[in-house]
């Protein structure tokens, strides 16, 4: 037992216990990570389609933002396919006529046989509508972990106080329009000011002024609708510009999509509030989607320290 006690044999142990803490440290026992490396292909793509919407070369901030979101993409179609999700109905579909496409394993008959024949070939990680429907499931999968949830009330209560500028009810308009159509007249602005100072001379009622203007698609008289009703019907700058008068009389000509209109307006109601007891089940949701969201970012980084990530061009 005196081989035990000597000093040779203990440093040896020493020694080796150390080899091994420093190769655990270094991950030679650990599994290695998957390797994802963005191709310089899809890189270079992509800057052609920012210059080709933008006329410009992107900024170092936004071409960073751009690599983050290719990155993010990537890590879910990869998650997405170790989960399986690429059995989803709509990617056999893609992959099938892939194969169809390609021939690829042209014995098969079957979708399945023809989407199987496809993954074999690693087609699916090129086509860009695959990729996209595999994204998007990863992303409606992380996501619907919180979506069905039911928050407590107090959750709610607090988001609603945080938020409440966000539930109103916006502000709304009763109006009546004499038009003056710019289609057929193309001095439909000097005449609506004309019909205006007529019916001010003449002292003309509100019925008898209604009828003197031309037709158009427009109604004569509209129900109490919103700045974007208005915005649907008759264009933006007739909605901002009548969501600005109030009751009174005939205001001055304001354009439209189809003119000139003299506008009346009979009510106004000013945007107000909303009681959470009247919005909740919109609280709840616009709740949970933000929760959703943040839940996505958190996954996203957990996903990502999974992998080993290789941008082309960018120090490791």
């Amino acid at each position: 037992m005196r081989w035990l006690k000597a000093p040779a044999l203990h440093m040896l142990a020493l020694g080796a216990l150390l080899f091994c803490v420093a190769d655990l440290r270094g991950g030679a026992f650990l599994p290695r990570k998957k390797r994802i490396e963005i191709p310089a292909h899809r890189l270079e793509q992509m800057a052609r389609e920012f210059v080709a919407d933008t006329g410009r070369r992107p900024t170092p901030r936004e071409w960073e933002q751009m690599i983050e979101m290719q990155v993010d993409d990537e890590v879910l179609f990869q998650y997405a396919v170790t989960l399986g999700l690429q059995e989803n109905s709509a990617v056999q579909t893609r992959l099938a006529q892939i194969a169809d496409f390609v021939e690829a394993n042209p014995h098969e008959a079957t979708q399945a046989g023809k989407a199987r024949a496809a993954m074999d070939l690693g087609l699916h990680e090129g086509d860009l509508v695959a990729r996209r429907i595999l994204v998007d499931s990863a992303k409606r999968l992380i996501r619907s972990v919180v979506l069905v949830q039911k928050p407590t009330p107090e959750i709610v209560e607090q988001f609603y106080a945080a938020h409440a500028a966000e539930f109103v009810r916006p502000a709304h308009i009763r109006i009546s329009q004499i038009a003056i159509n710019g289609f057929v007249r193309p001095d439909s602005e000097e005449r609506a000011r004309r019909l205006l100072q007529r019916i001010r001379a003449e002292n003309l009622d509100f019925e008898a002024a209604v009828l003197l203007g031309d037709q158009t698609p427009a109604p004569v008289h509209l129900p109490l609708e919103t700045e974007q009703d208005l915005k649907s019907e008759l264009g933006g700058d007739f909605a901002t510009a009548v969501m600005k008068l109030r009751p009174g009389g005939w205001s001055e000509p304001i354009p439209s999509d189809f003119g000139h209109h003299l506008v009346w307006v009979h009510e106004y109601e000013e945007a107000r509030a909303l009681p959470l007891a009247a919005v909740r089940d919109e609280v709840e949701q616009a709740l949970l989607q933000k929760l959703a969201d943040d839940w996505l970012k958190l996954r996203l980084r957990e996903l990502r320290g999974e992998f080993e990530i290789v941008v082309p061009g960018r120090a490791s």
